[in-house]
């Protein structure tokens, strides 16, 4: 499973070419170039990550990686296409073949089974029962009686399963009716295709400062701050992190910024609500709150120089003012509906709204919807210095 050469070479590059769109090329060769710079090779970690993805098994994505022919310098952009049209559009039967050519000996014209089950210890800590049914009249199979043992079987171990049984979910969009990423994502946001198109572009840079490879939250700290508190910065992260996985993803990106600029009013101090809900239970605590208002007038007093009562009242009573007034439940916190009835007069919460704004658009890309938006953010960038090391 370790060859250096590509094991798929019953799949011709030009024949791979012939199942891509002249668009689809392209799009793949921006996002190679944007990946590996003006290497042809990509890097096994960054093959795993960025095309396979988290929903590959570790030890299935290595094996992929080095069986498409990738070596310690590198896989080939070639060698990727012809593997990506594979795993996306390959007919059952190359798929068959490439599964074989996994298992199979130097010559490629059989199977030892001693050497099938030591391979299927090594990634899946086991060998299927249904095997022995595979090597029924000898220790070794050529090509045709493993696949008529296989395709009865394409649940018996993880590459089988994800290859033949549907569970391939790394995509190349096609030009029929099927919509692109793009539209998808246009479909459940506040965006435009353009302006998620845009965004990508900036997502990938931003991305590509992280020293994990993900855009994570030693990442994203320092983009957002200044002008964003540091004791604001992981709130913020939390809250463009929906699945929680400690990294953002370009969907969660996309929606968030949705969200927190071009959605309504509600949504966008939905939005907000998450960045002050520390521990994510739905609701602010006393003690989230008291950080929230800590937090809202340092931001208040970063970027207003007006006086307003806030800055002269105890905060203690400030809290207890918000609980008196807007804690619907006599329980000690806000739920979602309260903080919000709250913040829609409220200054403090406006202006924080306004940062989020700021920082969206210039730091981390959002293109502005209207020529009055793009006004303001020339202007907040005419006279922000904050942002001069960000933008």
């Amino acid at each position: 499973m370790g060859a250096k050469e590509s094991r798929i070479g019953f799949l011709s590059y030009e024949e791979a070419l012939r199942r891509v769109t002249d668009v689809e090329l392209k799009r793949l060769k921006d996002a190679f170039k944007r990946t590996c710079g003006l290497s042809y090779y990509m890097g096994q970690h960054c093959f795993i990550r960025e095309v396979l993805g988290d929903g590959v098994p570790p030890k299935v994505a290595e094996v992929i990686y080095c069986s498409f022919g990738g070596t310690s310098k590198g896989l080939h952009f070639n060698n990727l296409i012809v593997g990506l049209v594979l795993l996306t559009r390959g007919r059952d039967e190359e798929k068959t073949k490439y599964i074989f050519s996994l298992f199979a000996s130097e010559s490629g014209s059989y199977v030892i089974r001693e050497e099938m089950e030591r391979l299927l210890h090594a990634v899946d800590g086991k060998v299927p029962d249904t095997l022995r049914k595979c090597f029924s009249e000898g220790e070794k199979v050529n090509y045709e009686k493993f696949r008529n043992w296989l395709l009865l079987n394409k649940d018996a171990f993880t590459f089988s399963r994800w290859l033949l049984s549907g569970g391939v979910y790394v995509t190349l969009t096609d030009d029929s009716d099927t919509p692109t990423f793009y539209q998808t994502l246009a479909g459940v946001t506040h965006l435009e295709e353009s302006d998620i198109i845009d965004l990508e572009k900036r997502y990938w840079l931003l991305k590509a400062q992280s020293r994990t490879g993900r855009f994570d939250l030693e990442t994203f700290g320092p983009l957002v701050s200044p002008p964003i508190r540091p004791s604001l910065s992981e709130g913020l992260f939390n809250a463009f992190d929906e699945n929680r996985d400690n990294h953002i993803d370009f969907k969660e990106i996309s929606c968030g910024l949705s969200a927190c600029c071009r959605g309504p009013l509600a949504e966008r101090q939905k939005f907000c609500f998450k960045v002050f809900d520390v521990d994510r239970d739905g609701v602010l605590s006393r003690v989230e709150l008291r950080a929230m208002v800590v937090a809202l007038l340092e931001v208040w007093k970063d970027n207003r120089t007006n006086d307003i009562p806030e800055l002269h009242t105890d905060l203690s009573d400030i809290v207890e003012g918000i609980l008196n007034t807007h804690d619907t439940t006599k329980l000690g916190h806000l739920t979602l509906e309260d903080y919000q009835i709250w913040s829609v007069k409220n200054v403090l919460a406006n202006e924080f709204l306004n940062l989020l704004f700021q920082v969206c658009h210039i730091v981390l890309g959002l293109r502005p919807a209207t020529p009055e938006e793009e006004g303001q953010i020339i202007r907040t960038l005419e006279t922000d210095e904050r942002y001069s090391t960000n933008s």
